[in-house]
């Protein structure tokens, strides 16, 4: 046999393999690893024996189903980024409407401010201006200003202006009630002053061993002290009501009150000379 003729024979043996290989398998990675299956399951290995009948369908079944993967993955990947395209597009419209809604709620309140803020300084400077307009008229509004601010100017105004229309059994009631709760304070004040008393005593016998006691002592004292202040202011007002109240009953009243007055000014004193001699010792209270 010729050289040339073994030539010819190994090209036709390799001319079934290059024939029935489609176009499509040279560029798919997913049709060549069909083909190659396919070869592997069909012959020898050798390329030109064993191939069935149906070899060239399997083939085009093959590459079908390889192209049929291929545009799903694409049209996969085109809907995918278009889905993210609208998305993205709706976010930003929806900021750009949210910011421009913002922007202009914030010019709006911009504009009330500056417009209560002038009005504010218009009226300022109106006043003034009329008070220095009206030297006597604003001298009169001060006066009246500063006398309402003080506590007695105000219950001066208010026993001769409102207390005037209100019932005289009413007035004798409410004063008997806080007569009434008067004597009870002060019964607790004395009371309260006698036990205080001895516990102060106590305390300063066990100065060396009780200065904590002491100290305590003191500070109750100190704050019975100033119940009994309050208790006493409460009784000068107390008095001066029922000062304009006409008959018998008012009178006994103010007698009782009167004495209730003094009896707390007399125990205040008591406990202020008992705080003082706890200070004397060294002791802050």
């Amino acid at each position: 046999m010729s050289d040339c003729e073994r030539v010819d024979r190994n090209r036709g043996k390799s001319r079934p393999s290059s024939s029935l290989t489609p176009p499509i398998l040279q560029t798919s990675w997913v049709s060549s690893s069909f083909a190659t299956t396919a070869m592997a399951n069909a012959g020898d290995g050798d390329g030109s024996k064993g191939w069935p009948e149906n070899a060239e369908e399997t083939w085009k079944f093959y590459s079908m189903q390889a192209q049929t993967l291929g545009k799903r993955a694409l049209s996969s990947t085109d809907e995918t980024i278009e889905v993210a395209r609208n998305q993205m597009k709706q976010l930003t419209d929806a900021s750009s409407q949210y910011f421009a809604a913002a922007q202009g709620y914030a010019a709006r309140a911009q504009q009330e401010y500056n417009y209560y803020e002038s009005l504010f300084f218009k009226k300022l400077k109106e006043g003034v201006h009329t008070a220095a307009q009206n030297p006597n008229a604003t001298c009169g509004v001060l006066g009246v200003t500063t006398i309402l601010a003080l506590r007695t100017s105000r219950r001066m105004l208010y026993r001769y202006t409102i207390g005037r229309f209100q019932n005289e059994q009413a007035l004798l009631a409410r004063a008997e009630t806080k007569v009434k709760e008067m004597r009870q304070t002060v019964d607790l004040l004395r009371n309260e002053t006698k036990k205080l008393e001895e516990r102060a005593r106590l305390a300063e016998e066990e100065l060396l061993r009780g200065r904590s006691k002491l100290k305590n002592s003191g500070y109750q004292l100190r704050n019975l002290s100033r119940s009994a202040y309050k208790t006493e202011s409460a009784a000068r007002g107390l008095k001066d009501n029922l000062v304009d109240l006409p008959g018998r009953e008012s009178i006994r009243l103010r007698t009782e009150v009167a004495a209730m007055t003094s009896l707390a000014k007399q125990h205040r004193k008591i406990l202020d000379k008992r705080v003082s001699k706890i200070a004397g010792y060294g002791i802050s209270v």
